[in-house]
């Protein structure tokens, strides 16, 4: 597993989710000199998309990506502010997975650990703080 610092080294941009990862995604982008891609909520963007549903404790959600804002790009890094079960983040994760992206990590600040989010995830995860 590399570190956080090398997941950011070695990718070439990074997927903020709506709309918390905006703020922490935002700043990272910006600090490191790299384009900030948005993983947003259904309707919110234009252009061709990729999307796709995905469960929540109460109910169902949509996430959409611009084609055109990831084709020159070919590693991620995603971020959010929170991990619980797991499911928002595995939609981004097959987003980009159905384009033939590599995921380098998913960088949280929260992980919610008794939740186990990280076991429906097909990269590494990085939480800043853990909530037991």
């Amino acid at each position: 597993k590399m570190s956080s610092r090398e997941i950011y080294a070695n990718s070439d941009a990074i997927v903020g989710i709506d709309s918390r990862g905006f703020i922490f995604g935002s700043a990272i982008a910006n600090f490191l000199n790299k384009p900030l891609i948005l993983a947003r909520k259904k309707n919110k963007l234009p252009g061709k998309l990729i999307e796709k549903d995905y469960g929540l404790e109460y109910g169902k959600d949509s996430l959409s990506i611009q084609l055109e804002a990831i084709e020159k790009y070919k590693s991620f890094v995603i971020v959010d502010d929170l991990i619980a079960t797991g499911g928002t983040a595995k939609c981004v994760l097959d987003l980009l997975k159905s384009e033939k992206k590599t995921i380098n990590g998913l960088h949280v600040v929260i992980e919610l650990t008794p939740l186990k989010g990280k076991n429906n995830l097909q990269c590494p995860l990085y939480s800043e703080i853990q909530f037991n």
